[in-house]
């Protein structure tokens, strides 16, 4: 079939299936990543929907031509395939400035099994599209054998769950790459992190870090200071990055930004 998206001069093109003028437009485009595509019948329809299934890379031409991202002010990463039968907008990635109450009540409705951070000393937030996808706080290390040597640590990162796993794709590796190049920038020599030991942490070795030590699983109680522990006690993996810093740079405050949500306006 002959698209009429295809070339203005050919807009009087027969569509094979139906036999009247193919078309092909792009009817609506949503902030949570959905869209509807309008064609002439519903043979083109699914002949378009099995390519753009089929062939991402043409899928995203495809998008950007029927004027996606005009439309919605984003630059376009992919179609995204849900596996369910379902397509999605998925757009590029970015790192935005988030403010300390908003990253941590973001973690407290979404973190999986740790609460949020008392403090930090700088994290960071990652949107895609208009839809806000996570967090990372980064803060002094929690072990006393590593404070005050020149490190931090990634306390806690946090991404949505209640979204497609594939609108939050690499999500987890910007993040880690992130934090680690802002700690090199504010002059740090060492960034860690952990993970649980059940975690086979991808993510952390696509955004350079090693593994380098297994925690055993202790409680923070003691007869001398009585604590509650508020996560699992379960053995851990701790990552690092060794970082090569600069003199650091004053860096002034960087105002909260205010970012619209599509899918979590409480978070």
């Amino acid at each position: 079939m002959v698209l009429a998206c295809e070339a203005p001069e050919r807009a009087a093109a027969i569509c094979s299936w139906c036999g009247e003028a193919a078309v092909l437009e792009l009817a609506e485009a949503w902030s949570d990543h959905a869209f509807q595509l309008e064609t002439c019948c519903h043979a083109s329809y699914e002949e378009v929907c099995a390519g753009m299934a089929d062939d991402p890379a043409w899928a995203r031409g495809l998008l950007r031509h029927l004027g996606a991202e005009v439309l919605l002010g984003h630059g376009l990463r992919r179609v995204a395939d849900t596996g369910c039968g379902q397509l999605l907008l998925d757009w590029k990635l970015e790192i935005r400035p988030v403010s300390f109450t908003r990253a941590a009540n973001f973690v407290r409705r979404h973190h999986a099994h740790n609460a949020a951070p008392t403090a930090w000393r700088y994290g960071a937030a990652i949107t895609n599209g208009a839809t806000l996808l996570g967090v990372v706080m980064v803060g002094n290390p929690v072990a006393r054998g590593l404070m005050g040597r020149g490190t931090v640590e990634v306390n806690r990162l946090c991404i949505r769950r209640d979204v497609p796993r594939a609108l939050a794709w690499n999500a987890c590796s910007q993040l880690y790459g992130w934090a680690a190049r802002e700690a090199e920038a504010r002059g740090f020599e060492r960034i860690v992190t952990y993970t649980r030991a059940d975690e086979e942490g991808g993510s952390l070795r696509a955004a350079g870090w090693i593994k380098e030590a297994h925690v055993r699983g202790r409680s923070w109680n003691s007869p001398t200071r009585a604590r509650t522990d508020r996560a699992p006690l379960i053995d851990k993996l701790r990552w690092s990055r060794t970082l090569k810093p600069r003199r650091a740079l004053h860096r002034l405050p960087v105002p909260p930004t205010i970012m619209p949500l599509t899918l979590d306006a409480a978070a």
